[in-house]
């Protein structure tokens, strides 16, 4: 789960940044850059979730997440 895990946590990295330049000046556009960026993060913490989970069930790999 390593490179799913860095992805998800890279664009969580890119959301931090753009909400805090939308606050700082207090504009709408980079906080609802940052918004599209939660979306982003918030689905690929549901597929290494989901990832994680499927592969203890079945035993084997069903969602793959990059090497390790």
């Amino acid at each position: 789960m390593g490179a799913a895990l860095f992805v998800t946590f890279s664009v969580l990295l890119a959301v931090f940044v753009f909400l805090a330049l939308g606050a700082l000046l207090e504009q709408t556009g980079p906080t609802r850059v940052g918004g599209y960026f939660g979306l982003a993060a918030a689905a690929g913490a549901w597929y290494t979730s989901a990832s994680g989970v499927l592969s203890t069930t079945f035993g084997r790999v069903v969602l793959p997440t990059g090497p390790r």
